[in-house]
């Protein structure tokens, strides 16, 4: 039994450590009060304490050091929520972090000691927090997690056998592949739904078709250039699928813009545009998308 530490109490830390406290000793780090139990509801409306002990970052140094360490923050508070933990990481550590969107892998490797574990766990369980304190699981898809250094290379199995109780869970030797397969989906459905305040399955209307193959066909050629193989029709399909699926959901991008929240389109079209700057893939319908996104985050600020 690893001895487990979740980063981020938000919808997805809060369905990992539901999930993972059957196997494990968890303990969350929140910025919230401690003393509040945290629950997990059903969508049948059932209702379950979360059993995972709550600490700040006051209180990390009585509970370290950690051999598991699962980072769930937005891609653009990991750096800093990397660095507040550092100091209370094993030598062996295994590092996995999980957000939408791609980048923080080499600025984290670029951090670890040779013998750390810097693994990718990209998922489709889906949640929204119905109040600061518990989370409604409101979709089951699969979870990947892939290595990202030699170290965990090295782990995969024991990582493996560490999440075994989420449930579609599996690894993948090729986790890059995979972390592009996600964000085309996030591309062609976070910002869209974000703009429109739509649910991901109205994204289906003919209105929003052209929109989204503009997009894709952008990022497609940028994710080819990287050498991964993706193809256009792929991509849509994948893409008209999850919005099927979660066509009842709205994106973790609506919330954040809804709520008055950072969202993580940097990570999302700016990546796009950032990389197609360096590989020479003109990428305008990204870069306007990118731009509305930042601009509608400023109205609410």
């Amino acid at each position: 039994m690893a001895k487990t530490l979740i980063v981020g109490d938000g919808a997805i830390g809060l369905l990992f450590s539901y999930f993972l406290s059957t196997q494990h000793d968890i303990t969350l780090l929140t910025r919230k009060p401690t003393l509040t139990t945290r629950f997990y509801q059903t969508s049948n409306g059932k209702s379950h304490p979360i059993k995972a002990r709550l600490i700040n970052h006051q209180e990390l140094a009585g509970s370290a050091p950690f051999d598991l360490v699962v980072i769930t923050v937005k891609a653009f508070q990991v750096q800093a929520a990397f660095k507040q933990i550092t100091p209370y990481l094993s030598k062996e550590c295994q590092i996995v972090i999980s957000h939408n969107g791609m980048g923080n892998v080499d600025e984290l490797n670029a951090q670890l000691l040779p013998t750390q574990g810097l693994a990718f766990l990209t998922t489709r369980l889906a949640g929204f927090k119905v109040t600061p304190y518990s989370v409604n699981h409101t979709g089951n898809g699969e979870s990947v997690l892939g290595a990202c250094n030699i170290a965990a290379s090295e782990k995969l199995n024991e990582l493996k056998h560490l999440f075994s109780s989420l449930p579609h869970f599996s690894v993948s030797d090729d986790i890059h592949s995979l972390r592009w397969q996600k964000l085309l989906v996030n591309v062609a459905i976070n910002p869209l739904t974000a703009i429109h305040n739509v649910k991901n399955g109205q994204l289906r209307a003919p209105q929003f078709s052209t929109r989204i193959i503009n997009l894709l066909s952008e990022a497609c050629l940028v994710a080819n250039k990287q050498g991964i193989k993706v193809k256009l029709n792929e991509a849509l399909d994948q893409a008209y699928c999850v919005m099927t699926a979660t066509a009842e959901n709205f994106s973790s991008m609506q919330q954040d813009i809804s709520h008055n929240r950072e969202s993580e389109i940097d990570a999302i079209c700016g990546y796009v545009c950032e990389q197609g700057a360096k590989l020479g893939v003109k990428t305008p319908h990204n870069q306007a998308m990118l731009c509305l996104i930042k601009t509608k985050s400023a109205e609410f600020s």
